[in-house]
């Protein structure tokens, strides 16, 4: 069983590092979003990402992607509406 579950996880954040990381692949899933981005440096981020029901803190880099925390989901809601105008504004 755990051995499943790491092999998902590992799947989801080589999906996670693709959609950071190429301009042209978009990701249909529902199952996980990119809520916030925050560039350290040309390839350094810091993301908060939602799987499922989920939130998680994760470093990007040339190496790949790495889950740093899980989050509390009242403290991420309240972020997000805190920053609803820039986090979903129309680019």
């Amino acid at each position: 069983m755990n051995v499943l579950s790491l092999i998902i996880v590992l799947t989801i954040l080589v999906f996670i590092y693709i959609k950071i990381n190429t301009r042209g692949f978009e990701f249909q899933g529902r199952l996980m979003k990119v809520i916030s981005k925050i560039s350290l440096s040309k390839d350094n981020h810091i993301l908060i990402i939602q799987i499922m029901e989920k939130y998680y803190l994760c470093t990007s880099n040339q190496g790949g992607v790495q889950i740093l925390e899980s989050l509390d989901e009242s403290r991420v809601l309240e972020y997000m509406d805190m920053h609803k105008t820039t986090l979903f504004k129309k680019r």
